[in-house]
């Protein structure tokens, strides 16, 4: 049973879920690119994308960027249970834009990459400096106009930063959505996530004190579950980061950790086992993409940058151990794999003042995976002509959990009503209900796995 649970751990964020577009308000195509751009004979690409026809008459364009790394557009759709659109999270921008998603390279119905296919491919081609080179021929070939508005959430936001210093004269606006301007999030994962947990604590008063006690009860073998299957603190920590994406999540990671706590066991930890088990063959439990593997050890994995990490200060309670074996090893063993000896890091903070669009920042309140420390560095380095929200009772999907006061504020800016009309944001006791069906327990965890790419640990 032991071997199952790491297995799951390791392989979990590979969950996807593909949709079919209603073709009476979306448009979808195959634009064909080269792998490598310095390159004339190139092997080519094939990258998909999607548009949702705006009611405009003369609309303006924007590209959606999604997150990941190595993770197709779908979380940018709502799904239907039987496969189709129920309704995109940023509908409401249809009535001034033509919006466009695609999957980036190697993904979705991109061209594929695959482990079989890896030796024959250029594998050094598929990191963020492509998929922006894939924006501008999207905007050439597709979209043709001259400007283009631009939006990126988590690795989608690295990716949107990096196109508009790239090519500035082509974004006529720029929205960040929990994101950062440095791999830093990668390499210090541990003390964001121990440090964010404090700022959750201010709004759930005991959580982080809970948790701690919990990683220390499950390494002295205190608490049990309805399966007995054996798991450690660091176990723990590795299979609740799914829900640390949504505040409804952190909610019931603070609801299982009292329980713990308290008691050494927890319904909620039950349902979620109880859906993993016999599962370990299903799409949901596939091995992680090589895009995401590929994109993280070479722009995201610094060595130099651990190694700091390593002589500074240790955290509680995701701390040093659980980074390096259950975040870092598995990436250094696919690095080796492939002997990938070039690394490019990820750090555009200083060449963010290169970007002369207005740009809009959001970030929510409780974001483990990009703190608000890094939107506000983003904001500080771009200048004047950036604007910085921050989301209440949000934490790294903001656009779905407070989607009427997200997406409200990115259309005034968009259209240039600011501030414009804005909704109202959820409060906390519109999250907080102590009532956690088995149901929401796995709905919210899968959710987790399609949102959060990084989570494959």
């Amino acid at each position: 049973m032991k071997r199952m649970l790491t297995l799951v751990m390791v392989l979990l964020s590979s969950t996807c879920f593909a949709v079919l577009p209603n073709p009476h308000i979306y448009e979808w195509g195959k634009l064909t690119a080269p792998e490598n751009y310095h390159f004339s004979a190139s092997q080519k690409l094939e990258i998909y994308w999607e548009k949702l026809k705006s009611t405009s008459a003369s609309p303006q364009a924007i590209v959606m960027i999604n997150g990941g790394p190595g993770m197709p557009h779908d979380s940018f759709h709502q799904a239907t249970a039987n496969g189709g659109y129920l309704k995109d999270w940023f509908y409401a921008l249809r009535t001034d834009f033509d919006i466009y998603y695609f999957d980036q390279r190697g993904t979705g119905e991109s061209s594929a990459l695959s482990y079989d296919i890896l030796e024959r491919r250029n594998f050094k081609m598929y990191g963020t400096e492509n998929i922006c080179r894939d924006i501008e021929e999207l905007r050439k070939n597709v979209i043709k106009k001259d400007k283009i508005a631009v939006l990126g959430e988590s690795y989608g936001g690295m990716v949107a930063l990096s196109y508009a210093i790239m090519y500035p004269d082509r974004v006529s606006k720029l929205v960040i959505h929990d994101s950062s301007p440095s791999n830093e999030y990668f390499t210090h994962m541990h003390k964001n996530f121990s440090e964010m947990l404090a700022v959750l604590d201010s709004k759930l008063p005991g959580v982080k004190e809970n948790m701690i006690t919990s990683i220390q009860k499950f390494d002295n073998n205190e608490v049990t579950n309805a399966y007995n299957i054996d798991i450690s603190g660091r176990d723990f920590l590795s299979l609740i980061l799914n829900y640390t994406y949504s505040l409804r999540g952190q909610i019931i990671i603070a609801y299982m950790a009292q329980d713990i706590a308290t008691t050494g066991r927890s319904d909620i930890l039950d349902a979620l086992l109880g859906s993993i088990i016999g599962r370990e063959g299903d799409e949901s439990f596939k091995s992680l993409p090589p895009t995401i593997l590929l994109v993280q050890t070479s722009e995201m994995l610094d060595e130099k940058a651990v190694a700091s990490v390593q002589a500074g200060a240790d955290y509680q309670p995701w701390n040093y151990d659980w980074l390096k074996n259950n975040v870092h090893q598995p990436r250094r063993e696919f690095r080796e794999y492939l002997r990938l000896n070039e690394f490019k890091g990820y750090n555009v903070i200083s060449q963010l003042s290169k970007i002369t669009a207005p740009t809009l920042v959001l970030v929510g309140e409780t974001d483990f995976i990009c703190p608000p420390a890094y939107a506000q560095t983003i904001k500080n380095n771009i200048g004047s002509h950036c604007r910085l929200v921050t989301i209440q009772n949000a934490a790294h999907s903001g656009f779905i959990e407070q989607g009427e006061f997200v997406v409200g504020k990115i259309r005034n800016f968009l259209t240039g009503y600011w501030p414009g009309y804005d909704y109202r944001e959820k409060g906390l006791a519109e999250f907080s209900s102590r009532n956690v069906s088995r149901e929401e327990a796995i709905e919210i965890w899968l959710e987790g796995a399609k949102r959060l790419a990084i989570s494959g640990f």
